[in-house]
């Protein structure tokens, strides 16, 4: 598996180049990341899982809601494996009713399909890690045969928390992105490309 792309020096494009939504165009300092390249990048995290998946029926790849789910799906329409598998979704949030927390609530659905899998966590954005380590933890709680993580971006700040995706699209800046799923505030998940909000907007 070839290293992530690293975008961290990388100049924004103008939002002007891009067939955005006017509702969306002054929101945004810019595009990191356009939709071709977000593409390009998913079909090879997706070959790269075939080659080590291909006859393996134990695979059981698990979407990490809300914001993976559009790179969820794009993955795993790029796998070409010979045998059937299933695969499953988990709900987690550090944000309840107050603010962000470093143990996220995690709630699984049909848990009892963990035992025995080689699980694959499929999440949007690793940024302190908090989010997939406590999943990590969770899953391993359930007996499977592996468990590894896929992320299609990655911020390249220090951790306090030791997790090490098997599979990264791209390492980024530190700044807050929208777009291909991710959100602010539940806005932005169905931008097509990757942005970078305007930070007048989040930084109040």
């Amino acid at each position: 598996m070839q290293s992530p792309i690293d975008v961290r020096d990388r100049e924004l494009h103008d939002v002007a180049q891009f067939d955005i939504a006017e509702a969306y165009r002054s929101d945004l300092e810019g595009v990191l990341i356009p939709r071709p390249e977000l593409e390009a990048r998913v079909a090879e995290l997706g070959a790269a899982l075939t080659d080590e998946h291909r006859s393996n029926p134990d695979l059981y790849p698990v979407c990490v809601l809300k914001g993976a789910m559009r790179f969820f799906v794009d993955l795993l329409r790029e796998l070409a494996l010979e045998v059937p598998y299933s695969e499953g979704i988990v709900h987690s949030s550090r944000y309840q009713s107050g603010p962000a927390t470093d143990i996220p609530d995690v709630q699984f659905f049909d848990e009892d399909r963990l035992a025995g899998k080689d699980v694959v966590l499929v999440e949007d954005i690793l940024h302190e890690g908090n989010t997939l380590a406590t999943l990590r933890d969770r899953v391993a709680e359930f007996d499977p045969n592996s468990v590894t993580i896929v992320t299609l971006f990655e911020v390249g700040v220090e951790r306090d928390v030791d997790i090490d995706p098997a599979y990264s699209g791209f390492v980024l800046p530190d700044s807050f992105f929208v777009g291909y799923g991710l959100d602010y505030e539940e806005r932005y998940r169905d931008l097509r490309h990757l942005g970078v909000l305007d930070r007048a907007i989040w930084d109040d």
